[in-house]
């Protein structure tokens, strides 16, 4: 089988044990850690994606940033360009469903690439923090010129042997319910 081939088959099998798993108690986990980092309690601003429904959920990391008057910016996708930036995300009567059934800023008005603080998403992610994510390439076009820090908050379950290509960029920090791993990205 080819990377692509075995990245489509993780990508299958892990939005499937996503959506049969009960996150609730994994998430609170997930948040004490991420709170309580360094990296967040360093940054005043955080890039974070509006989570689907099979995903770990970034509704309380979000509310949680914004009551600690940090800014938060969510990516806005160019599909035909295949380009991603980040706008500023104020309350969630911003939002609506793009092309792609996606959750997006609808009159994006202040773009911010330079986040002190990225929470990368992915479905699976091996130790030395190389991600496997929807397939577009967004994120791994983005971090490859990105300088700041990148975080990924998932389940321990999604830490798994995957397939790393040449153009795929790694996070510096793994953060799941049961321990904190840190990548190889510099």
């Amino acid at each position: 089988m080819t990377n692509k081939e075995i990245k489509k088959d993780i990508r299958r099998n892990v939005i499937s044990y996503l959506k049969e798993t009960d996150k609730y108690s994994a998430e609170i986990e997930l948040l004490k850690s991420l709170f309580q980092s360094t990296e967040w309690q360093q940054a005043d601003s955080i890039g974070v994606t509006l989570s689907m429904d099979h995903e770990v959920s970034t509704e309380n990391i979000i509310r949680f940033a914004l009551i600690e008057n940090k800014k938060v910016y969510v990516p806005n996708c160019d599909y035909k360009n295949k380009t991603m930036d980040f706008v500023r995300f104020h309350s969630p009567s911003d939002l609506y469903k793009d092309e792609k059934g996606i959750l997006a800023v609808k009159h994006p008005t202040e773009v911010n690439n330079e986040i002190d603080l990225l929470l990368v998403p992915g479905l699976a992610f091996n130790r030395e923090g190389y991600r496997v994510g929807y397939g577009g390439g967004y994120y791994d076009r983005f971090l490859s010129s990105f300088k700041g820090q990148t975080a990924s908050v998932i389940l321990d379950a999604q830490l798994m042997k995957i397939p790393v290509d040449d153009f795929d960029q790694p996070v510096h920090k793994i953060i799941t319910e049961k321990r904190i791993i840190t990548g190889v990205r510099r």
